[in-house]
């Protein structure tokens, strides 16, 4: 009897896929979840994969598995044409038998979880879900369950079963819908009223870049003036502003350090390697090892020579022993930064608090992101991402997404949303309580009102910090 699959994986579909890859900037981080999203290779085996394994001539790559097992997969044009162009930019500084991509395991898992939080909003992704994802897709196109074993380099059939039973469940539950008559109403009458809104999502920090921030050349133009003074410079204000956006439109004479994210040493250490422009990753290798070796004092003392302006991305969910690091580091060289807590202007020599963008820019900045060839349905959906995002570009740009998949703004619930949402039925039954208790005089009506309020602060307290973050993680 085959055994029972006590959890089926998680899979992406094939435009969420292509939603999660899209916004990847990095050549080489598009190239690594490219591999494993359409050729379905485990994170391990695209650590390891050597520029010697490729066969671009024939169309196929050799890889080496578990057990050093090796077989072959072909290549589609896309991840073709994705290697071709990664190989035009580094080729130069990689021999036959460098490591193409490279990395470590752990650093491709966190930047999977980053990028789908930004694309999808979703945590629960990582780097063997786009494996999953590659299978389930070629089966759902019809592709043999023993051709999509060998392309995962399965050593058992039944390993890869798991794909079929995801599907089969998937079509049986499309059966048992329409097995069900009384359903075959409510299908006619959604049929005729739903309307499926057909539109693409630009970037918004693509589109920032090739056409220039709307709205913001007043705080572009002092930013630019403490960059010409080497003034480090904190810009502070509430999420979905757009600070990262105008951080990473920055321009300067040489370039400026792009650090996406802080990681102590790691980030001291690549700020000093950048500026020593190697090349070959032997030596970059060994230059940090030996820098490993510094303590923190001693990375910050040889910032002071370089002449370079370093950006990091957000400092705000930063411990207090990195910020003190960053305050350091601010006054070591021409640094600029984000944070939304006001609390953080003390860290740097000055700040620049960001307003909301006046709400015909935020209109401006939608329009031009979201591609519709229907005008007066477009202004429609600009109107509908308005009203529920407010000045809140991040949250607009994830709501056009979700409305891209298919979802209208009523069923589309965000974080920040879902934490303003705040309900006064319980505040109101207090003050009735406390009302009632007053007239009549009574204690034990006090005393009722009184539990009550303790009951309802005990909730807060249970939901806010206890329930809420364990369901997240979960």
């Amino acid at each position: 009897m085959q055994k029972a699959f006590k959890k089926l994986p998680q899979f992406l579909s094939k435009k969420e896929v292509d939603s999660f890859l899209k916004p990847i900037r990095r050549d080489r981080h598009r190239l690594a979840f490219t591999l494993m999203a359409y050729s379905g290779l485990r994170v391990s085996e695209v650590c390891r994969l050597k520029l010697c394994d490729l066969n671009l001539a024939r169309g196929f790559i050799k890889i080496q598995g578990k057990g050093g097992k090796e077989r072959i997969v072909p290549l589609t044009s896309r991840v073709q044409n994705l290697i071709e162009e990664y190989l035009r930019n580094k080729g130069k500084s990689l021999l036959p038998e460098s490591e193409l991509i490279g990395g470590q395991r752990s650093s491709w898992h966190s930047m999977c979880k980053k990028y789908a939080v930004r694309a999808l909003s979703r945590k629960d992704i990582h780097c063997h879900t786009l494996r999953h994802s590659f299978a389930t897709n070629l089966y759902e196109e019809g592709v043999q369950i023993e051709r999509i074993s060998q392309l995962l380099g399965h050593a058992k059939l039944d390993t890869t079963m798991i794909y079929a039973h995801i599907s089969i469940e998937q079509k049986r539950n499309a059966v048992m819908v329409l097995d069900n008559s009384r359903f075959s109403l409510i299908r006619k009458i959604t049929t005729i009223t739903r309307t499926v809104t057909e539109l693409t999502v630009k970037p918004w920090q693509d589109r920032a870049q090739s056409t220039g921030i709307v709205g913001r050349s007043s705080e572009q133009t002092q930013l630019s003036d403490y960059i010409s003074r080497n003034i480090s410079v904190l810009l502070l204000g509430a999420k979905g502003l757009g600070k990262s956006v105008m951080l990473q439109t920055i321009t300067s004479d040489p370039a400026p350090i792009f650090i996406e994210e802080y990681k102590k040493k790691q980030t001291l250490i690549k700020i000093i390697l950048t500026t020593q422009n190697i090349d070959d990753p032997d030596i970059y290798k060994d230059a940090e090892r030996e820098m490993k070796k510094l303590s923190m004092d001693e990375l910050l003392a040889q910032i002071s020579d370089l002449k370079r302006v370093v950006v990091i991305d957000d400092i705000t969910d930063l411990p207090r022993a990195d910020k003190k690091i960053i305050a350091k580091l601010s006054m070591q060289t021409t640094l600029l930064s984000s944070s939304s807590r006001m609390s953080d202007r003390k860290l740097f020599p000055t700040y620049m608090e960001i307003k909301p963008l006046k709400r015909y820019h935020t209109r401006i900045i939608l329009s031009e992101m979201i591609q519709m060839n229907d005008m007066a349905k477009k202004e429609q959906v600009v109107d509908d991402i308005l009203h529920t995002a407010g000045d809140n570009l991040k949250e607009a740009e994830y709501i056009a997404r979700q409305i891209q998949l298919g979802k209208n703004t009523e069923e589309i619930t965000t974080e920040e949303r879902a934490a303003n949402q705040v309900s006064i039925a319980p505040i109101l039954t207090l003050v009735i309580l406390f009302f009632a208790a007053w007239v009549l005089k009574s204690y034990a009506a006090g005393m009722v009102a009184f539990s009550y309020a303790v009951l309802v602060v005990f909730r807060m307290v249970f939901y806010r910090y206890i329930f809420t973050p364990a369901i997240k993680r979960k």
